[in-house]
């Protein structure tokens, strides 16, 4: 699927960038934005054995961060842009025990299964001006993105579970759908962007001690928020 999204833009490209030939006015920017963003879970479902994922669970709340470089062709009205995002995500999840006394009520600091990576992600969008008056401008902007993920198993904390030496078996690559609103004010912007998950970002959790796996299936959506200059 990605393939095919990716081949869309591919032939997006030329036509924006013959349109705005057309009018002579393209040009390339360069540029650096930071930020912050949130993930929220896509139907996620956990199969560790005498634990059940809260599904009242939508997001995380820990915060992760964002810094990227970015080099724009632009026109009077479309433009493409390509991004190299280092990103710091940090996830929550949380469990409730599927054969408790309490019915399987979630208490508080128990089952817990926090995560943090180091990724690098790589969007490529198609964007277009809807108000483009002097120094004002506001866009929206599509496009696929690859996410690349580094981590290592000591940023990840299963707290409270009865297996003490649980690791969750990351994807290295995975795969989103961008979509996004910019304003810009000069040289100054800011990003408001939403990342749906394509690809499943894990394949499992492995007990190391006995080898037993145990099910692991989310897709990450991803909400994110930058600011930004552009020259």
């Amino acid at each position: 699927m990605i393939k095919r999204l990716t081949f869309l833009v591919a032939l997006l490209l030329p036509c924006c960038i013959s349109a705005q030939e057309r009018e002579r006015r393209i040009r390339i920017n360069f540029g650096a934005k930071a930020g912050f963003q949130a993930i929220a879970y896509n139907s996620p479902q956990f199969g560790i054995e005498g634990y059940e994922f809260d599904s009242d669970q939508l997001h995380s709340d820990r915060i992760g961060y964002t810094f990227s470089p970015f080099i724009r062709l632009a026109g009077n009205r479309f433009y493409v842009q390509a991004e190299s995002v280092l990103g710091l995500a940090k996830h929550s999840f949380d469990f409730r025990s599927s054969d408790s006394g309490d019915g399987g009520k979630l208490l508080p600091n128990q089952t817990t299964y926090n995560l943090t990576t180091l990724c690098l992600q790589v969007p490529i969008v198609v964007g277009y001006n809807i108000i483009n008056e002097g120094k004002y401008v506001m866009s929206i902007f599509t496009g696929p993105k690859t996410k690349f993920v580094f981590t290592a198993h000591d940023k990840q904390e299963f707290k409270h579970f009865i297996y003490q030496d649980l690791e969750e078996v990351l994807k290295k690559r995975c795969y989103y759908w961008e979509i996004g609103l910019g304003v810009r004010i000069g040289h100054l912007f800011f990003d408001f962007i939403y990342d749906r998950g394509i690809t499943k970002a894990a394949e499992y959790i492995v007990s190391g001690s006995d080898g037993k796996k145990f099910k692991s299936d989310r897709k990450d959506n991803i909400f994110s928020f930058s600011v930004g200059v552009i020259f």
